[in-house]
């Protein structure tokens, strides 16, 4: 399983990274991002779902998500990552929930703080529900844009 989610994200990171590669040939530059997370539900959510979870591989960080609504094959929500440096992501999130339990979550990047103040590109999530939260993989591409502070 953790396998087919691997390539799943590595597949749909590629197709992020062309797109964002292409969109911004910012100052600061393209990089690239692969890793795994877990999640929990938070005692505390001002809405219907929220996750706050670990990130490791290239981004060290927590993230904390909200959903705000609801899609035909799912729901959109936003995402906080602040990394271990406490460097802020912002990202505005779709995920499509499928009925085995799986889901594959598109985090568009908004911006940020630091050197992600003018950030943009996406993340891409595959993962599954689990007793607890969430588990799974991610992969994507984030461009520093102009601006942006080191």
């Amino acid at each position: 399983m953790r396998r087919t989610l691997w390539w799943a994200a590595i597949g749909i990171g590629a197709l992020a990274w062309a797109g964002a590669r292409a969109a911004s040939a910012a100052e600061g530059g393209c990089h690239s991002y692969t890793g795994e997370f877990t999640a929990v539900t938070p005692a505390e959510c001002p809405s219907f779902l929220c996750t706050h979870g670990t990130l490791t591989g290239d981004l060290a960080a927590t993230y904390d998500f909200v959903a705000t609504g609801f899609t035909p094959t799912g729901i959109t929500g936003t995402s906080t990552i602040t990394l271990d440096n406490g460097a802020v992501i912002s990202g505005s999130d779709a995920s499509a929930v499928n009925p085995d339990g799986t889901f594959v979550t598109t985090v568009n990047v908004v911006g940020g703080s630091r050197q992600f103040a003018h950030a943009t590109g996406a993340l891409v999530a595959a993962g599954r529900f689990t007793p607890t939260g969430t588990e799974g993989v991610y992969a994507g591409v984030i461009c520093l844009g102009v601006g942006s502070e080191r």
